[in-house]
């Protein structure tokens, strides 16, 4: 079965500033950054329980190339991305929302 993906407003937007940030570091390194994801979204679409449960229902997904974590949960046949998350960041501040 694939699931659908839906982003939220809130990881979508730090998708689009991460993507701003890296394209500032080095040309294009934006538009790798959002292909990553991009592989990383796919790959949970054909297997979404292939990540561990971290907190409550939410699961992570590790980037391989950009230190970020994909949190997400799954509803039915749809999977829910709730955020995507530099790992330096402290988690708290996903926990608390």
């Amino acid at each position: 079965m694939i699931y659908e993906i839906i982003i939220s407003p809130l990881a979508d937007a730090e998708l689009y500033e991460s993507a701003l940030w890296y394209n500032e570091q080095k040309e294009h390194l934006g538009i790798e950054f959002i292909e990553e994801v991009e592989i990383a979204l796919n790959l949970l679409k054909s297997n979404p329980f292939l990540c561990a449960v971290v907190h409550a229902d939410f699961r992570m997904a590790l980037m391989k190339r950009f230190p970020f974590e994909i949190f997400y949960s799954i509803d039915d046949n749809r999977i829910l991305i709730h955020h995507i998350f530099h790992s330096s960041r402290n988690p708290k501040i996903w926990k608390n929302k």
